[in-house]
Order: C-alpha cells, then structure tokens, then sequence
C-alpha cells in the first residue's frame, strides 16, 4: 500500500513538471518576439547615430575632394584669352560671365557622372525611411541569419538602389526589432527612402504587392525599371509565405538622368 502511494506521489510530481515546463514554453514562446527585439531596439538608436557620423565625414571627404577640383574644371572668367562681356554701356561684366560659366559647369558634371556605377561598400549601411508607417532603420549589406538581426538586409544577389532590376531588402515581422512588421499596412501611392552612405537619395514610390511562396526566386528577375523589393514573412508568426512590396524609383538626388 505504501509503494503505491509513493508511485501515485511520484506520478503527480512528474505529471506537475510537465505541466509547468509545457506553461513556461507557452509564455517563452508567446513573449519571444519581444524578447529578441529589445537589443534590437536598444541598438537601432545607436546605429543610426553611428551611420549619421560614418556619412558626415565621408560627405565631408568628397566636399573636400570636389572644392579642390572645381577651379581646374571651370573657366576664369579673368583669363585674358576670353573676350570680354560687356553691358549695354559697354563696360566688361565679368561677375555675370562667372555666373553662366560656373552653370555650364555643373550642367557639364551632372552630365559626366549620370553613368556611374556604384559598389554596395559606397550605399550600404543606408537608412531607410518609410513615414507611413514610421519606419526609420539602418538596412546592411547581406541577408543571412547574423545581417537580418541587426535590421533590414539588401540581397547581395540582386542590383543595387538606383539599378535597373529588382533591388530586394528582406527583414523580420515579428522578431529581432520586426523591422518590416508593418509593411502590410502600405498602399499604392506610399513613398519608400533610402539614403546611402554616399549622401544618394533615392525617392521610391508603392506600385504593388505580391504574397508568393518562399521558393518563387522568380519574383527578384527584374525588367529595365529601377525597382525597391522589400520582403517579409507572411503572415504574421509565419514563414509559410512571403508578402512582397514593390515600389518604382521616381528619382534619386542627387538628379538621375537615366530615368525612364
């Protein structure tokens, strides 16, 4: 009688652990995304601050850079070689001479950079901005498991912003700061940012939506438009699919000339 008693003792308290194990893995479960996305948080305000400060000095850099350049890329109006502009009195106008030669210039350096081709070092990190939704996060190079923890993450696989293609950001929607967690609630009409590191800025506006299977690599394979892809799961909870935005460049600044 007593050997059963402790049997039926010893059943109950096994049963008891299990019953709490199982309770503790609910609330782990339930409270995991929350969890994961605090240092997400904590570390997103500090990314964007370290961004700002990486941008600043290297815009500084170029500024530098280009200051120097300009005089040997302009005309002085003061070069003896140049004939005179003159007034209706006659006199030599040479600040309004200056003034139509600096534009010439700069008409002149838009035209030569309008074809170059930037690497993913020169954009990435860039800030994406998305102020229906309030969205402002540090997207990175790479979409592995380690990139997507810290924020969105561009595709290496896929073009670059500005590109003709589908350039692609994934993100998470319910862990690890859920960066794309709202991404569902765009419209058509909605307008994406993205600044890169070398001070671009590229203006896209929501054109579609498509929820596909993870296995529809397809949907990357761009036309000649200069697209925005972002991606997340689908639903929420769930990696059964992925909801897709597609957003259309409408310009970049500095100008893009090539825009169809």
């Amino acid at each position: 009688m007593e050997t059963k008693r402790k049997k039926r003792s010893a059943s109950s308290i096994a049963f008891l652990i299990i019953i709490i194990l199982l309770v503790l893995g609910g609330i782990t479960l339930i409270f995991y995304p929350f969890i994961t996305s605090i240092p997400s948080f904590i570390q997103r305000g500090s990314n964007i601050a370290s961004w700002q400060s990486i941008k600043d000095q290297s815009l500084s850099k170029n500024t530098t850079t280009s200051t120097g350049e300009v005089p040997d890329t302009t005309i002085n109006p003061k070069d003896s070689s140049l004939p005179p502009k003159t007034n209706v009195n006659g006199q030599e106008s040479q600040s309004q001479n200056s003034t139509s030669l600096t534009k010439i210039s700069d008409a002149e350096i838009i035209l030569n950079n309008e074809n170059i081709k930037y690497s993913a070092a020169e954009i990435f990190p860039a800030k994406l901005t998305i102020p229906k939704i309030n969205i402002e996060w540090i997207a990175n190079e790479g979409s592995d498991v380690p990139d997507l923890k810290k924020g969105p993450g561009h595709i290496p696989q896929t073009p670059l912003p500005g590109e003709a293609g589908r350039s692609t950001l994934s993100g998470h929607r319910t862990t690890y700061g859920a960066p794309f967690n709202r991404i569902d609630e765009l419209t058509k009409g909605d307008m994406i940012y993205l600044e890169a590191l070398n001070g671009n800025k590229y203006f896209y506006k929501v054109t579609s939506f498509q929820i596909v299977k993870p296995t529809y690599v397809e949907i990357l394979n761009g036309t000649e438009k200069k697209e925005l892809l972002l991606t997340t799961c689908f639903p929420e909870y769930s990696a059964r699919e992925r909801l897709v935005v597609i957003a259309e460049l409408v310009t970049i600044f500095p100008l893009d000339l090539n825009l169809r």
